[in-house]
Parts: C-alpha cells; sequence; structure tokens
C-alpha cells in the first residue's frame, strides 16, 4: 500500500514539469509579451467570470440599510487591515479579491464598510463602554488579549444578533462550540472573516534538500502522512539521523545542520496541539473544566524533552522573535530540515532556492484518529460593542454576508492559489493543506488562558525550565487555575 501510494505521489509531482513543456512547446513565444515588446512583463488574459458554486448565506434578498455606514473597528498593523479593508484594487490578487467582497457585500446590504484602526482594540472596547459612545459597530480584536472581555459586561451576545448562522461553515465550528459557555452565551466569533485564522494555522515544513539527503524522495513522507502514521516518535526518530558539525568544532551550535528546530514559545504550543492534548472537558451544564493534568500529557511533556535535550537532531533558537528568524533563515540555507511554525511563513520562503514540502504537525501515536492543528492566538475575533443599540440587526446582517463571502471568494484566493499553487513547491500540498485546515483546533481553556494564569503556557514553562515532569508543575498550580476558573465561570453566569 505504502509503495503504491509513493508511486502515485510521486507521477502527481511529475505532472506540472509536463504541463510547462506543453505549454513551452505550443505556445507562441510572442503572446506572453506586452505590446512594447518587453519580454519580461507577462500580459493576462482577463478571466471569465466563474459561477460561484460554494454554499450561500441565507439571508434575505430584501435588506437594504440605506448607505448606513458599517464601521469596522481592527487592528492598525498592515495585515489586519487588510482583513477588513483595501482602499483600492491594487492588482494584487489577494487585494483584488477582498476589495471584490467588500463591494459585493455593499451592495447587497446597502451599507458602507467604514474602517476604524486601533493601536489597542482592547482599550477602544472598554473605552467606548465607560463613556457609553458610539464610535463603531463591530470589532475584530485580538482573541488572547480580547476573551477576557467577555464577563465585563461591554459586549452583546451574538446569539441574541439576528442573521447570524453559526452552523454553517464559514464560521470556525470548534471556535463557536469553545466559545459558548453554559449552551447559551457567545460573545465573540471568528472563522473566513478572518484572514489571520489561515495565516495562524501551525504547518510542519520540511526541506527537501536535506530530506531526500538522508531519507529518499519526499514521496514517501506524503505516503506516511497520508496513511495517518506521522507521529511524535516518527518525527524523533528522523531528527536523530540528522545532524552534521559543519565547522568540526565538536560543538552543537547554530552553524550545524539539525533535523529539527524550535524556539520554547509558540512554536512548541503547535506541538502540544498536534498531539491532541485536550486542557478541558465540560459538565452536564456545559461549563468547563481542566482536564489537561493525565497520563498522555504527562507522556508527551517526556516525548518534547528527549526531543530537545537528549536528541542530537535538535536545535533550540532563542525564545524570542530573532530565534524565530534564526529558525527560517537555517531552514532557507538548508541547515535545518523540520521546522514547526504558522502557514504565513510560506510567505517568507518564497524566495528559498531549495524545494520544501509541508506537512501537519505530527500526532502523539497512531491511535489518534486525526490530525490537529494548533492556532497562534493573534487571530481575530469578532465582537459587538454594548453601545451598538440601533444597528445591531444591521450588525448581524453584515457579519453573517462579510464571513460567507469571505468563504466563497477570499479565502479562496489566499488558501487555494496563494497557499496551494502559489507558495507551494508541489501538487500534494494542496491535499496536504487541506487536512491542516480541517483539523484546527480551539479549546475554552486555552482561549481563555490570560484569565487563568496562562495555564495554556505550562507545557512551554515546563520544557523551559528544562524539566520533564508536568505532573508536579501543574501540582503547584492546580488550586490556582480553578479558583481562577471558578470565578471565571461565575462572571459569565453573572453576565448573563
Amino acid at each position: 500500500m505504502k509503495k503504491t501510494i509513493s508511486l502515485i505521489l510521486a507521477a502527481l509531482m511529475l505532472l506540472p514539469l509536463f504541463a510547462s513543456c506543453s505549454e513551452t512547446t505550443q505556445k507562441d513565444p510572442a503572446a506572453n509579451t506586452d505590446p512594447s515588446g518587453n519580454p519580461n512583463e507577462v500580459v493576462t488574459e482577463p478571466a471569465e467570470d466563474v459561477p460561484e458554486t460554494k454554499l450561500k448565506d441565507d439571508l434575505p434578498a430584501d435588506l437594504d440599510f440605506d448607505g448606513t455606514d458599517m464601521r469596522v473597528a481592527h487592528r492598525s498593523g498592515e495585515k489586519t487591515t487588510q482583513e477588513i479593508y483595501v482602499e483600492e484594487d491594487t492588482g494584487d490578487a489577494l487585494d483584488s479579491a477582498i476589495y471584490a467582497r467588500n463591494i459585493k457585500v455593499e451592495d447587497r446590504l446597502g451599507l458602507t464598510i467604514v474602517s476604524v484602526p486601533a493601536d489597542d482594540t482592547q482599550a477602544l472596547l472598554r473605552r467606548t463602554a465607560q463613556a457609553g459612545s458610539d464610535d463603531f459597530d463591530l470589532c475584530a480584536a485580538y482573541q488572547y488579549y480580547a476573551m477576557g472581555m467577555a464577563t465585563e459586561g461591554i459586549l452583546r451576545n451574538w446569539n441574541e444578533i439576528k442573521y447570524v448562522d453559526t452552523t454553517k461553515p464559514w464560521w470556525a465550528a470548534q471556535f463557536t462550540e469553545a466559545c459558548t459557555i453554559g449552551g447559551e452565551r457567545l460573545y465573540f466569533l471568528t472563522g473566513d472573516a478572518a484572514l489571520s485564522m489561515l495565516r495562524n494555522m501551525a504547518t510542519m515544513y520540511v526541506n527537501n534538500t536535506i530530506y531526500t539527503q538522508y531519507f529518499g524522495a519526499i514521496p514517501d513522507l506524503y505516503s506516511i502522512v497520508l496513511e495517518g502514521g506521522w507521529t511524535f516518535d516518527k518525527m524523533s526518530e528522523y531528527c536523530e539521523d540528522v545532524y552534521t558539525d559543519v565547522n568540526g568544532d565538536g560543538k552543537t551550535d547554530g552553524g550545524d545542520i539539525y533535523g529539527y528546530g524550535t524556539t520554547t514559545l509558540s512554536m512548541l504550543d503547535y506541538s502540544v496541539a498536534g498531539a491532541g492534548l485536550r486542557w478541558c472537558e465540560y459538565d452536564e451544564e456545559g461549563y468547563p473544566k481542566v482536564t489537561i493534568n493525565n497520563e498522555r500529557t504527562v507522556n508527551f511533556v517526556e516525548k518534547i524533552y528527549r526531543l530537545l535535550y537528549e536528541n542530537i537532531g535538535s536545535y533550540i533558537a532563542a525564545p524570542s522573535v530573532e530565534g524565530e528568524s534564526d529558525l527560517i533563515n537555517k531552514f532557507k540555507s538548508d541547515t535545518l530540515m523540520f521546522l514547526p511554525f504558522r502557514a504565513d511563513v510560506s510567505e517568507k520562503l518564497r524566495d528559498m532556492e531549495s524545494d520544501y514540502a509541508i506537512v501537519p504537525l505530527p500526532k502523539y501515536d497512531e491511535t489518534q484518529a486525526e490530525y490537529s492543528t494548533g492556532v497562534h492566538d493573534s487571530v481575530s475575533v469578532f465582537c459587538v460593542p454594548i453601545t451598538n443599540l440601533e444597528k445591531a440587526e444591521m450588525t448581524g446582517a453584515f457579519m453573517e454576508a462579510f464571513a460567507s463571502q469571505s468563504y466563497r471568494d477570499v479565502t479562496d484566493v489566499y488558501f487555494e492559489t496563494l497557499l496551494k499553487e502559489k507558495f507551494a513547491r508541489d501538487m500534494v500540498t494542496a491535499e496536504i493543506f487541506d487536512i491542516i485546515k480541517n483539523g484546527v483546533y480551539f479549546d475554552f481553556v486555552l482561549l481563555h488562558s490570560s484569565s487563568l494564569s496562562d495555564v495554556g503556557h505550562m507545557i512551554r514553562d515546563v520544557i523551559s525550565a528544562k524539566s520533564s515532569d508536568f505532573a508536579s508543575a501543574y501540582a503547584k498550580k492546580e488550586k490556582v487555575i480553578n479558583k481562577m476558573l471558578g470565578k471565571l465561570i461565575d462572571a459569565y453566569k453573572q453576565v448573563g
């Protein structure tokens, strides 16, 4: 079976080469130049309109809000602004899709999207609530910092706002489930409306040059993944065989070749999510309880410890942005084979000379049914300020239309075109990215980690201390965590 899959994968990877040769021999070279004769400037024929085939929302066809401004507050960074608004169609594929989406939503609902950038969306939400001012209608906030605001009484419950249908595929179903407390209160949404969710998905990058040198053809690795056998132990075995003391000084340092590289910050969290560790379960009333301290977690922390501190093929970079950049540069320069990172790192690898593959983060073991994908906690989450009283119905209609149109238009351009085709180096990457996206995972305790003594960072803290004893570390914080969780649940109940 494994041999058959490998042969099929190898054939698929050759298809682009055959297509390229065919196109080269059949096309008139002059047809690829502009009228001025510049041979380096490609002229593309206008794309034909393609009928929409993906699921549409159920909004009434006669909604019309008479040109009212739909004011959306958002983080002021370039990418977080782009999620919501671009000023013009620049010709860039993603900008064009976002611009077109907004025009469609505006025309359909008879409203005008107004961008309200903010350096700190949390401060803006609190300030607006305290002042009782009417400054914006909707906010795309920073998940890690925003979740605690659900208990402050400054946000409206999405379940009480008309038109939003969280059962539809443009909403991240597991996020909605993890955010719904007591079965009825939901203060945040995310999904296709937030490009940051796609950009923040955890993936494992594989340097083809190193992998093929040590282990053979990349299709063999793909077959392991597709057969469900890509596990943490399997990855660790590979890493043991990949180490070269480049300068021959007998010391392991940043200039050497390694099988695996990471920091002990969020990059470590991706492996925890990949192993399917779950931080909480729900009681019969729909309230969470922390359940992370179990045999599976204890064993997995020991696996991480052995990989990082006892496996010669592992390199630990500084726990900082500079350390992450160091790892990206090592990967690009063919001195690092496995790099666990976010999907948006693909954008930084476009000039990489060597080819690379992309696979999910490995499973705990082969009994884990599906691959699990962590999402960095900087994802944008949508919430409605308590001051939005008169335009709540319009906000609900806009949110549903905006998300569903993003699902049909923007996600396809970013995910299908840019990630799968433009950034990817082979055809099988398309299927791998589907596996990664389908495995996106959220958890109430992780989402509220900032309100729970940063319990979600506990595994990285244990490993950073060069320890493998998770149970003891958890025991020291267990009473505090449970007490804080109890207060958090009580606060949710009081908000109602």
